[in-house]
């Protein structure tokens, strides 16, 4: 469903930024354009062929945002034809105006991509059977508003978390009872007190075992060990 062009934690660099995407003929979908991305784009000609782009954006740390401008300004100069709007940005309507912002300080224009605010739901045409797009404000860190996304995907409900340390009610209510396909969530080996990210403790507390084949580990940090979230029953994505 969703391929991963980074997999890793802020700091974990190995891995690259955590990044997801779906590519079909010349339409681009990724989730998010953090500091390393834009560089293993290139680098895996994720762009080849491609003419639009669309990027929902989950929050703003830097692993998240961080290449956002590069890509944007690359579409726009580099990719032919030249000069010419080839972005949507989709945020929830707490975000739009902070993402223009720090694109504006980078040299990015607003005539160099098109914004799409989401205020409760989104409904988008043609977009790689991206047919509905609902955020959830989740919990992450007290400074910044970060959000979650479910999703249908060629009619199949994808949740996909984001960076966040719970699970909201809603989503978690219909995970057990059967009715989301696909459960991305970041995943981290630490776990402590105030951690920021859902520990691979706590989503074994929150998910059951006949659940656990539909949910997939992501932003994985350092210490994560993969054959024990397999172990537990739980897949864990992988770079392209």
């Amino acid at each position: 469903m969703l391929q991963f062009i980074g997999i890793g934690s802020a700091f974990h660099t190995a891995l690259g930024n955590n990044n997801a995407f779906i590519k079909k003929g010349e339409n681009l979908f990724l989730i998010d354009c953090g500091s390393t991305n834009f560089s293993r784009i290139i680098e895996k000609g994720v762009l080849n062929g491609v003419k639009h782009i669309t990027i929902l954006q989950t929050h703003l740390h830097a692993d998240h945002v961080g290449s956002l401008g590069d890509l944007v300004g690359y579409a726009f100069n580099v990719m032919e034809p030249k000069q010419s709007n080839k972005v949507t940005i989709i945020t929830p309507k707490a975000l739009t105006e902070d993402v223009k912002v720090i694109l504006a300080k980078e040299g990015v224009p607003e005539n160099q991509y098109t914004s799409i605010e989401i205020e409760d739901s989104y409904s988008p045409e043609n977009l790689l059977g991206i047919t509905y797009i609902k955020p959830y404000q989740v919990q992450h860190v007290p400074h910044l508003k970060c959000f979650a996304y479910l999703l249908e995907i060629d009619g199949r409900k994808v949740y996909y978390s984001g960076d966040c340390n719970m699970v909201p009610d809603d989503i978690l209510e219909e995970m057990l009872a059967g009715n989301i396909d696909l459960f991305y969530q970041d995943t981290s080996k630490a776990d402590f007190e105030g951690n920021v990210h859902l520990s691979l403790r706590k989503l074994t507390e929150l998910i059951p075992e006949q659940l656990r084949n539909r949910v997939y580990c992501m932003h994985l940090d350092q210490a994560f060990s993969v054959e024990e979230a397999n172990e537990l029953g739980f897949r864990v994505v992988q770079s392209i």
